[in-house]
């Protein structure tokens, strides 16, 4: 064999090693090689970790990590070799593996230990300066945990935009009710039934032609109307269904999502203000001020002043054993949030929900509950600081 055919046969593995080790981008002053990402690919595709472009999504977890170096560096954040290998191993138990066992799995697919330790390393320093460097911008106050306790804020939810009439179950109506109900039956559209909502129903959506203007979470709902609106179609009518106070119609416009929560497990506490008059000139003033100056549950008592002392009542209870009428008119709410239903024996009934939280073994106690705030808002600031890092960091691309 000829001299040039050896110097070809030496050469070919020599440049393809160089091309490997050759700069696929520079973060500031940090190199990242082509290898880093063939590692990295290698690594997210081992974690079961998809991307339309593989390349592309190694690029950009590697550009990360390099600005998070920088400014853990920058604050004389270090890890040593100990929190480094504790590090490892709660990253290899989640894989219900040790450090070793999941390292040999990883050679196994061709990632090196140092491509490993590099990941785990970047994570702890970002981790180290995001709690160092931002804690004093995020308080936590005791109102932050109650509302971390709702139920939208634990679970995602199955949300669905409704209509409802609701009707007089007083005997001496049984025949007008029943023709309209008849009506109601008949519908073939939206537009149908908010027109009859607006003509005979006793909701205080009456005006709106029944409409709830706003999203309502499924779990929110009582069990006997929550189960069929969440597996109606749009435009399907549900009813008639007896609230005890009332004969219910609900009408399904959207829904968003899908999510299954027992109402048995969704405790509501709320206050029940009757004003004696109704609908009167006097009471809606009242209410429009209750909405205005109340902030709290507490704040609503002064608002009861002169009145008989039940006209103020405080409820608790699980959805499903809920009073229909109150859970309808409660699920459109937020913690603190206010609403009127219709009257009721003369009175305006004025509800303010509390509460709503999901009961389950092994509750949460506020310390934690803080914890799980005060992460949950340093992730969002560490989020909005990398960005920032990135649009500030010299990036080439070769």
């Amino acid at each position: 064999m000829g001299l040039a055919a050896i110097m070809l046969l030496v050469s070919a593995p020599i440049a393809e090693a160089q091309g490997l080790f050759s700069p696929a981008r520079k973060v500031n002053d940090r190199v990242i090689t082509n290898f880093d990402v063939e590692q990295r690919i290698a690594f997210m595709e081992a974690l079961n970790v998809g991307a339309a472009d593989m390349r592309e999504e190694a690029i950009t977890r590697l550009t990360e990590e390099a600005v998070q170096r920088d400014y853990a560096r920058r604050h004389n954040i270090r890890i040593d070799m100990d929190e480094l290998a504790d590090g490892m191993s709660e990253f290899a138990a989640r894989a219900e593996m040790s450090s070793d066992e999941f390292i040999s799995a990883l050679r196994e697919v061709g990632v090196d230990r140092e491509t490993f330790e590099g990941f785990v390393e970047a994570g702890l320093m970002w981790r180290q300066a995001v709690r160092r460097t931002l804690p004093p911008l995020v308080p936590v106050t005791d109102s932050d945990v109650d509302r971390a306790r709702d139920v939208a804020a634990i679970l995602g939810t199955q949300r669905v935009l409704i209509s409802e009439i609701f009707l007089p179950t007083d005997p001496e109506f049984a025949d007008p009710v029943a023709q309209i109900m008849e009506m109601i039956e008949s519908a073939r559209s939206i537009e149908e039934f908010s027109e009859i909502a607006r003509e005979f129903s006793l909701a205080g959506t009456r005006d709106q032609g029944g409409r709830l203007p706003d999203w309502v979470p499924v779990e929110n709902l009582p069990g006997q109307i929550a189960e069929p609106i969440s597996e109606a179609r749009p435009g399907q009518i549900i009813g008639p269904i007896d609230l005890g106070e009332a004969i219910a119609y609900f009408q399904l416009r959207a829904s968003d999502s899908s999510r299954d929560i027992p109402p048995d497990q969704v405790f509501v506490t709320y206050k029940r203000l009757a004003l004696p008059g109704g609908e009167s000139a006097e009471n809606l003033a009242r209410v429009e001020r209750i909405k205005t100056e109340t902030r709290h549950c507490e704040g609503l008592g002064r608002f009861a002043q002169g009145l008989p002392e039940e006209a103020l009542e405080e409820r608790e209870a699980f959805v499903n054993e809920m009073s229909g009428a109150d859970a309808v008119a409660l699920a459109r709410l937020d913690r603190n949030e206010i609403t009127t239903m219709s009257t009721e024996a003369g009175q305006l009934v004025v509800l303010m929900l509390c509460s709503r939280e999901l009961q389950f073994e092994d509750r949460p106690g506020d310390g934690q509950m803080e914890e799980m705030v005060f992460d949950r808002r340093i992730g969002a600031m560490a989020d909005l600081k990398l960005q920032e890092l990135i649009a500030d960091a010299d990036i080439r691309d070769y």
